[in-house]
C-alpha cells in the first residue's frame, strides 16, 4: 500500500498551507528514523505529512482489509493500492481534499498546543 502522487501532493499541499512544512522530514531517511526511534519506544519529532500518511494507512486497513497489502491488479500507482484512492472508490460522500484537510486541521491544532507551530492571531 502506497499513496498515490496526486494525494501525496494533496496531503503535502494540506501540511505547508497550515504551516507545518518546517516539520515535515527532508527525505525518506529521516522519515524512517523517526519510526525505528519510536518503535524502540522513544519519542521522535512529530511529522506531519508522515502522520498523515498513517492515519490513512491505518484507517485503510481498518476499513477496507488485508488486501490493500496486496498488488493492485490495474497497474496503477506502481501497483500499490492507494489508501486515499480505495477511500473514495468505496466510501460514498469521501472527498479527498476534505478528508485530508480535516485531519489536517486536527494536527496543526495538536502543533500549535506543543508549540511546534506558531498560534493564530
Amino acid at each position: 500500500m502506497r499513496i498515490c502522487k496526486e494525494h501525496w501532493q494533496m496531503m503535502r499541499d494540506a501540511v505547508a498551507v497550515r504551516g507545518m512544512d518546517a516539520l515535515v522530514a527532508a527525505d525518506g531517511e529521516e522519515a524512517m528514523q523517526s519510526v525505528v526511534i519510536e518503535l524502540r519506544g522513544g519519542k521522535a519529532k512529530f511529522d506531519p505529512l508522515m502522520s498523515l500518511n498513517w492515519h490513512f494507512t491505518g484507517e485503510a486497513m481498518r476499513c477496507g482489509g488485508l488486501y490493500l497489502m496486496g498488488q493492485n491488479e490495474t497497474g496503477e500507482n506502481d501497483g500499490h493500492y492507494c489508501p486515499i484512492c480505495e477511500f473514495a472508490k468505496h466510501s460514498k460522500g469521501f472527498e479527498a481534499k476534505e478528508a485530508i484537510g480535516n485531519i489536517a486541521d486536527q494536527m496543526a491544532v495538536h502543533c500549535r498546543a506543543e508549540g511546534l507551530i506558531p498560534q493564530l492571531s
